[in-house]
């Protein structure tokens, strides 16, 4: 009885422990306190919006099919609307196209800062054409918006820091520390020589950078599962992508006299056993994401987010079950391209595949090869990476800094009070390409955006609300000035 009573005593006292940290999970006080924004011209702002949409500056599917004959052109309208960024920053071109700029501080012990953006866009399906509801390429203003690509993704994000720098040089600000501005030209087919090589170029100059903010994060209206509160997220690392290629060896022949496996028996059965045996989950920044908004989960919820220590395999049991949040957690994998034979009755020599990984931070081309050798263990399977689409590892930058926490006041006085929490990008941007220079590398881009706006990055009717495009402006401007001051 004794014993019982005991256990019992044990599991009353657990519970009530656990009760306690849900409890805790509340909502945080928050300390952004009103402050005065620059008055912005939205008009204005939408229509040099809208002529940089007319500017085709497309990157195709690679640089040799990609003609930058464009860039030139958007560049002198650049140096043409944004006459005092010209006149007081310091500008250089890389690499033909590719453009940095440096605001000079006052005060030289203070590291600089980046803002990192990319002039070109992605092509229009043609046969999507008759879907939308304007040229994409006319830069229109109707109904509230301006349409066309780019709107998003993300002549927005050039056009808004332009603008921003525009009005703080008409208003006589300067900063402390040196603020860079870095535009690649070819973000959409790798950064390769854009963003990569201002980047190189900086490390050769002996410049690092105490930040960098680049496209990812947004104000959330409903991508965060379970919340319908608007939720500003901050990328603090993404998932890098890897493709690898399988090619499974057999025994060439007539099918009337088959082996027990063809190459592709044997690369399906490669493929299968890798389905069957994923990753194993990480969910440790999930979980931070998850927490930092769990006051708005029923306490249920809260109850699990709160107690990970005890109850994470059921919380990861939970987040396998939609392929959104099963990719939050660990690293993925997916069979793309298949090719093997030739003739229905001829056995054929070898088939392939090409499997593209999307990486969890931490993991890596050579955690890749050990997981598919230990899963398959076939040596008729041969694996090797295909460099020609590889990239990482990533890492993830640091919670709670300086550089964090002031991005996240901004982030509250521009929009309003909220929940901001840290999460991960499930595809890559250029920020991966200053990881030599500076340590934190966070995304942030200043627009509320729901599943339906996410829809038409690179699809159809891409488009921005004339006030969402001034309200860019200004969190630029509010940023530039904490980070220009700031002493981090």
């Amino acid at each position: 009885m004794l014993i019982v009573l005991i256990v019992l005593g044990i599991f009353i006292l657990l519970i009530l422990i656990m009760v306690l940290r849900a409890l805790q999970l509340s909502e945080p006080a928050y300390q952004s306190a009103a402050v005065d924004l620059i008055k912005v011209d939205s008009t204005k702002v939408a229509a040099h919006l809208a002529e940089a949409i007319r500017i085709k500056t497309i990157s195709k599917e690679s640089m040799l099919d990609s003609d930058f004959h464009a860039f030139p052109e958007y560049h002198q309208w650049l140096e043409k609307t944004y006459p005092l960024i010209h006149k007081n920053l310091d500008k250089e071109t890389i690499n033909q196209y590719s453009l940095l700029y440096r605001w000079k501080g006052s005060d030289r012990k203070l590291k600089p800062v980046l803002f990192a953006s990319h002039l070109d866009v992605v092509p229009v399906d043609e046969a999507t054409l008759p879907a939308w509801h304007a040229d994409p390429f006319k830069g229109e203003i109707k109904q509230g918006f301006v349409w066309g690509r780019g709107t998003i993704d993300m002549k927005n994000h050039t056009i808004g820091l332009f603008e921003a720098v525009e009005v703080l040089l008409a208003e006589g600000f300067q900063p402390k520390r040196d603020i860079y501005f870095g535009f690649g030209h070819d973000e959409e087919i790798s950064g390769k020589n854009g963003a990569k090589s201002i980047a190189a170029h900086l490390k050769k100059k002996g410049i690092r950078l105490a930040a960098v903010l680049d496209e990812g994060g947004m104000i959330s209206r409903g991508l965060v599962p379970g919340v319908e509160a608007p939720v500003g997220l901050i990328g603090v690392g993404e998932k890098e992508y890897v493709t690898v290629n399988l090619t499974a060896k057999g025994v060439p022949g007539h099918s009337s006299n088959p082996p027990r496996q063809t190459a592709i028996g044997i690369l399906a059965r490669a493929i299968a056993l890798m389905d069957d045996n994923p990753f194993p989950a990480r969910p440790d920044l999930a979980i931070e994401t998850l927490k930092r908004v769990a006051f708005l989960f029923p306490f249920s919820t809260r109850l699990v987010l709160a107690n990970t220590w005890l109850l994470k395999p059921l919380l990861i049991k939970e987040l396998e079950k939609a392929v959104q949040t099963n990719a939050l957690i660990r690293t993925t994998h997916a069979a793309t391209v298949i090719q093997g034979g030739i003739k229905d009755n001829i056995l054929p020599a070898e088939a392939k595949a090409k499997i593209n990984f999307r990486l969890l931070p931490g993991d890596s081309q050579e955690t890749v090869l050990q997981h598919i050798h230990k899963v398959v263990d076939d040596p008729r399977v041969e694996v090797e990476i295909d460099m020609a689409d590889a990239w990482g590892p990533s890492r993830v930058s640091q919670l709670d800094t300086p550089a964090y926490n002031t991005l996240a006041l901004v982030i509250r006085q521009v929009f309003g009070d909220m929940p901001v929490a840290p999460y991960l990008l499930m595809f890559a941007t250029d920020a991966r390409h200053y990881q030599d220079v500076s340590d934190q590398l966070y995304h942030f881009s200043p627009v509320a955006l729901g599943s339906e706006d996410i829809s038409r990055m690179h699809g159809i009717d891409e488009r921005i609300s004339v006030n969402a495009m001034a309200d860019m402006v200004g969190f630029y401007a509010r940023l530039m000035r904490v980070w220009g001051e700031a002493e981090f």
